[in-house]
């Protein structure tokens, strides 16, 4: 790693309440404490920086072709910030999503039952969009609206609370809330690792004249993550342990993912951990991809769900088998029409169309890979991420 000349940026701790979010209305009225470091962001930090202490370029050096590279990259990202970043939530997602219902109550539309659900703004939710926008809800009788929450911070009190009827969220974050005893589970799996190297939607990058090749190089160094003690980080530890090396010896700090390559040029980390829409344009503006953290942990890791809490599942399966089997057919629909996951997620975020074009998609399956999930469980609770008692088995409704 490069010296560093203005110092490094400052470790975040874990604030008490949601990542020092406000939450009101009945969220609040449940006052549920989000305390714990594994809750609850997935996409809540990349459209407002991070408080970190910027390096001042060094002295006497002139602008890189790769700070020029940078430049028209983040431009052409720029519009993600509002799709996964941090705020206020930007209500409906999309012509392919109403208005937010507030709840499992409301009026019905054409005799239909309402159903609302919060998902952040990210490619990983596409096939909620498409079951909507194809018709599949509507077939199954349910009027489905989607909230475009600012992040992971809103949908897992959201659901417990019952502001939700159900909400995707990552399986650490879940790991962590099973752990301390909040009756969540999942019922569908979302977004998967593509399982192939070079070839995923979650990257670890370098500078191109790092020197670094693979992820054993990165041991003892100082790496980002958009949140601290949750899915990013859980994985390059898993991957460093599965390579031969030692995840513990890997530092992290919290750092958003538009900041990754500016801190990168600047010297204040060996490599950052990014998402698309950010991988394609950094790989194209000369970093270097050191690892796919996600696909060497597991080629099977299952990043993400559905869920409901376990109230909903007990007095009302029905109602969640019929959600279930409407989603089933938006995954399987996207993951036969990667065109069509392009389309419906340009009409519910502001990714630039150019970078969307060239963005590399998840896996998308209903089914969760159990050996994954025990696998990922194991090392959050080697690495402190997990603290109480955990069934990995009891996290999954069973319907």
């Amino acid at each position: 790693m490069r010296p560093r000349t203005g110092g490094r940026p400052r470790t975040h701790r874990p604030s008490l309440w949601v990542t020092g979010e406000r939450i009101s209305g009945p969220v609040a009225a449940q006052r549920v404490r989000w305390d714990s470091p594994g809750l609850p962001t997935e996409g809540v930090r990349m459209g407002t920086r991070t408080e970190t202490t910027p390096t001042p370029p060094r002295a006497g050096r002139s602008l890189s072709r790769r700070h020029l590279l940078l430049t028209g990259a983040a431009a052409l990202v720029a519009g993600t910030a509002a799709a996964c970043g941090q705020g206020q939530p930007s209500g409906g997602g999309s012509g392919s999503a109403a208005s937010p219902s507030g709840g499992a109550s409301g009026s019905s539309s054409a005799g239909l039952r309402p159903v609302s659900v919060a998902a952040i703004p990210i490619v990983d939710v596409a096939p909620l969009h498409l079951a909507k926008d194809q018709g599949f809800f509507e077939e199954a009788g349910l009027d489905v609206s989607i909230e475009a929450t600012s992040g992971g911070a809103i949908p897992f009190p959201g659901v417990s609370s019952g502001q939700f009827d159900f909400a995707f969220g990552n399986v650490v974050s879940m790991m962590v809330a099973r752990s301390q005893g909040i009756g969540l589970k999942f019922f569908c799996s979302g977004s998967t690792t593509t399982g192939e190297p070079g070839n995923d939607n979650v990257a670890l990058i370098a500078l191109e004249d790092s020197g670094y090749e693979d992820i054993r190089d990165l041991e003892g160094k100082t790496l980002s993550s958009n949140q601290l003690a949750n899915i990013g980080d859980t994985a390059c530890r898993q991957a460093m342990d599965k390579a031969g090396g030692d995840g513990g010896s890997l530092e992290f700090i919290e750092m958003a993912f538009p900041d990754v390559q500016a801190a990168l040029e600047n010297g204040q980390l060996d490599a950052g951990i990014v998402v698309e829409p950010f991988v394609t344009p950094a790989l194209q503006a000369g970093f270097v991809a050191v690892s796919w953290p996600y696909a060497e942990a597991n080629p099977e890791l299952d990043t993400g769900g559905y869920f409901a809490s376990e109230d909903t599942i007990e007095k009302d399966p029905e109602l969640v088998r019929s959600f279930r089997a409407a989603l089933v057919k938006g995954l399987e629909y996207a993951q036969a029409n990667p065109d069509e996951v392009r389309r419906i997620t340009g009409t519910y975020t502001k990714i630039d169309p150019k970078v969307l074009a060239d963005v590399k998609l998840p896996r998308f399956r209903a089914e969760f890979d159990m050996a994954a999930q025990e696998e990922l469980a194991a090392t959050a609770r080697t690495y402190g991420t997990i603290k109480g008692e955990l069934s990995v088995p009891d996290m999954f409704a069973e319907l």
